[in-house]
C-alpha cells in the first residue's frame, strides 16, 4: 500500500474502511468505503495533495458544508468532511451504478425519451440548488450518477468549496473550477462574476451530448474547445437526430446561448419546457393510453389517499374482470404486459435500507395479488445484485415486459418517493408518480404508499390487457 494512502487509512480507522480506489478526478480521488458507524457503503473523495497545500485546513470543510443544506431526490448529499492528517476529504453515498460518461461511452446516443428524463432529473436538481444560491459549476456527464433508470447529481458545491477556499491561488496548481467541453463562455473566460447561469449552459451541453452522442465542440484541445465556446454557434442538435422535438432544440441552443442574458433565466424555465414535452407524446416519454393518478399530497394521518386508491382499484378490478372473460392470449407484439417486477427501490439518503427493502416485498406481493399478470419474485432479481446488468439485458432474461424503479429520500419525518413504472425495451415510462409521505409512523406510511402505487400501476396493466387485441 502506498505510504500516503497507508496512512490515510490508518487515520480514518476509526470511523471508514478504505476498500479500494473506484476513481480520480482533477481535485479528488474516490474511494469505497465502509461507514462503520452506520454500517453503510460510501464515496470517500480525497483532495489531491498539491489541491489541499493551497486550499488550507480550515476554509474548504467550512465551505463545503453548505452542501449539506441541499436534501433533493436527484443530489446527492453530504455525509460528512474534514481534515486529517494532513488530508481534505468528503464523503458522499456510495451508487450503485454507473456515471453517465460510463453510459455514454459504452452505448453513445441515448433513446430520446431517456435523454430528456435524465435531462429533467438533473435540471430539477439544479432548481433545487439554486433556490439555496448553491451553483455547480461543473455539470459534466461524470457528475451524474445513473442508479436504475434514476440520475443523481453529484459533488454539488465543491467547486464553489474549492474556488471560495482556494480564491487566487488554484492558478499555481493549473486548477481550474470546471471542465472545457461544459464551461460556459464567461466561465472559459475565467470571469469572476458568474452566477447560476453558467449550470443552465452546462446542462444544454450535456442535453446535447446525451442526444447527440457527443459534447458540441468534440475533438479538439483544451484551449480550442474555449475558444468555440466563446465564439461558436452549437450546431443544431435536429442535424445530429432529425426526431428530437422542435421544442427541445430550441430549448438545447436556448441554454448555450454566449450571453446569459439569453439563455432561460433560471432552471425552473428550463424545467417547465421539459415538462411539456414529457407530458405529450410526441415527446416520446408517455404513450397516450396511460392514465396516471395524480397523489394526493397528504401526511399518513391522512386516510383520504385510500378513497382514490380504493376507486382506482374498483376501476382496475373492472378490467381485470373483463381481461379474464376476454382470455389471455399471447403477449408478443400485442402491447400486452405479461409479466413485471419490481426491481430493487434506491435508498438515496442512505438512511432507510429496511424501508426500501420492505417495500419492493409489499409491492411485489401487492401487485401479485391483483392477479393482473405474473409477478416475478425478489429471489429471482438477487443474482442481479453481484452481477449487475443493464435493466434491458437483464428483463430480457427475466422475459419481463415492465419494471416498477422508485427512489426514496428521507427529510427529518418525510419521504419523498418517486416511482416509475417502465417499459424496459423503450425506456417508456407508462406512469410514474412522486409521493410525499410523512413517515414518523414507518408501516402506516408504507401500507398507504403501496396502496396508492398499485393503485396507480393497476389503471396501466387494466389498459394493457383491455387494448392488446388490437396489437
Amino acid at each position: 500500500m502506498p505510504e500516503p494512502l497507508e496512512r490515510l487509512t490508518d487515520a480514518l480507522a476509526d470511523r471508514y474502511r478504505i476498500e479500494r480506489e473506484v476513481g480520480a478526478g482533477g481535485m479528488a480521488t474516490v474511494y469505497l468505503a465502509q461507514d462503520l458507524k452506520h454500517d453503510r457503503r460510501v464515496a470517500l473523495k480525497v483532495l489531491k495533495p498539491d489541491l489541499t497545500a493551497v486550499l488550507g485546513h480550515d476554509r474548504f470543510p467550512r465551505e463545503i458544508r453548505i452542501v449539506a443544506q441541499l436534501q433533493h431526490p436527484h443530489i446527492l448529499p453530504l455525509h460528512d468532511s474534514g481534515e486529517i492528517a494532513g488530508f481534505l476529504y468528503y464523503v458522499m453515498p456510495f451508487v450503485d451504478g454507473e456515471s453517465l460518461r460510463g453510459r455514454l461511452e459504452r452505448e453513445g446516443p441515448l433513446p430520446v425519451g431517456e435523454a430528456l428524463r435524465i435531462l429533467r432529473e438533473v435540471v430539477d436538481a439544479l432548481a433545487a440548488a439554486h433556490a439555496h444560491g448553491i451553483v455547480h459549476r461543473d455539470i459534466k456527464p461524470d457528475n451524474v450518477m445513473l442508479s436504475g433508470r434514476h440520475a443523481v447529481v453529484t459533488d454539488f458545491g465543491v467547486a464553489k468549496a474549492v474556488s471560495e477556499a482556494g480564491k487566487d491561488k488554484l492558478t499555481t496548481v493549473g486548477l481550474a473550477v470546471g471542465t472545457p467541453h461544459y464551461m460556459a463562455p464567461e466561465q472559459a473566460m475565467g470571469e469572476s462574476a458568474i452566477d447560476h447561469r453558467v449550470d443552465i449552459y452546462s446542462a444544454g451541453v450535456l442535453g446535447w451530448e446525451m442526444l447527440g452522442g457527443r459534447p458540441p465542440f468534440g475533438g479538439r484541445t483544451a484551449q480550442q474547445v474555449h475558444s468555440a465556446h466563446v465564439l461558436e454557434t452549437p450546431p443544431d442538435i435536429r442535424t445530429v437526430r432529425p426526431e428530437v422535438p422542435d421544442a427541445v432544440a430550441e430549448l438545447l441552443a436556448r441554454c448555450m446561448a454566449k450571453d446569459p442574458a439569453d439563455r432561460p433565466q433560471d432552471a425552473e424555465a428550463m424545467l417547465a419546457v421539459l415538462e411539456t414535452v414529457a407530458s405529450t407524446p410526441s415527446g416520446g416519454t408517455t404513450p397516450t393510453h396511460t392514465r396516471p393518478i395524480r397523489a394526493l399530497q397528504a401526511g399518513a394521518g391522512s386516510r383520504r389517499p385510500w378513497l382514490v386508491a380504493a376507486a382506482a382499484g374498483v376501476v382496475a378490478v373492472g378490467a381485470v374482470a373483463a381481461w379474464l372473460v376476454a382470455g389471455r392470449g399471447a403477449a408478443e407484439g400485442s402491447g400486452r404486459i405479461e409479466r413485471i417486477a419490481v426491481l430493487p427501490i434506491e435508498d438515496i439518503s442512505g438512511q432507510d435500507e429496511p424501508f426500501v427493502n420492505a417495500m419492493q416485498d409489499a409491492l411485489t406481493t401487492r401487485l401479485a395479488g391483483l392477479a393482473i399478470v405474473g409477478v416475478t419474485p425478489r429471489s429471482a432479481l438477487a443474482p442481479y445484485r453481484t452481477a449487475p446488468k443493464p435493466i434491458r439485458e437483464m428483463a430480457a432474461d427475466l422475459d419481463l415486459d415492465a419494471v416498477v424503479e422508485g427512489t426514496v429520500f428521507r427529510a427529518g419525518d418525510v419521504m419523498r418517493i418517486n416511482v416509475q413504472f417502465t417499459d424496459p425495451r423503450t425506456a417508456q415510462a407508462l406512469w410514474s408518480e412522486m409521493y410525499e409521505q410523512n413517515v414518523s409512523d414507518v408501516l402506516a406510511a408504507q401500507n398507504e404508499v403501496v396502496g396508492r402505487i398499485t393503485a396507480g400501476i393497476a389503471t396501466v396493466l387494466g389498459d394493457s390487457t383491455a387494448t392488446g387485441e388490437g396489437g
